[in-house]
């Protein structure tokens, strides 16, 4: 149920943001700092920059793809366009990560699961902050394992 409350709130935060185009970054920027941080830090650019061009939640994206080969019901196309995509995608590379014996890099998991880099980062930190996946080592040196 909150994750629908959710989806809601970020719907509507989504609208205000397009409904109000002469609106700078910097404005922007000023409602990470208040009530807003937590959803604008789950808002895209290309949500915002494709206001009125809703975009299917099946609809593949610019990037690398999921080699359906490497495993077995892993994503065929990768998006994290929408919350749901978002979802999927970070259940796969909570998978990926589960199931290796040993902690895996942000390569590892990219080369496993698809997607890009900043698609991995994203999910990892949302694994991290779910408390389902820690981190040790910094910049490349990072891997990854669950909790």
């Amino acid at each position: 149920m909150s994750a629908a409350v959710k989806d809601v709130q970020r719907s509507v935060f989504l609208e205000l943001i397009r409904s109000h185009p002469e609106m700078t970054l910097a404005e922007l920027s000023k409602l990470s700092k208040g009530q807003f941080s937590g959803l604008l830090s789950t808002v895209t650019v290309g949500e915002v920059i494709n206001a009125g061009h809703e975009v299917e939640d099946s609809a593949p994206i610019a990037g690398p793809r999921h080699d359906p080969a490497a495993t077995a019901g892993g994503p065929e196309e990768v998006n994290t366009r929408t919350a749901a995509g978002r979802r999927e995608y970070d259940a796969y590379v909570l998978e990926f990560i589960q199931e290796s014996d040993d902690a895996v890099s942000a390569t590892e998991i990219r080369n496993h699961v698809g997607g890009t880099s900043l698609q991995v980062r994203k999910a990892v930190a949302r694994l991290i902050e779910s408390e389902l996946v820690t981190w040790q080592g910094k910049a490349r040196g990072t891997r990854y394992s669950a909790i």
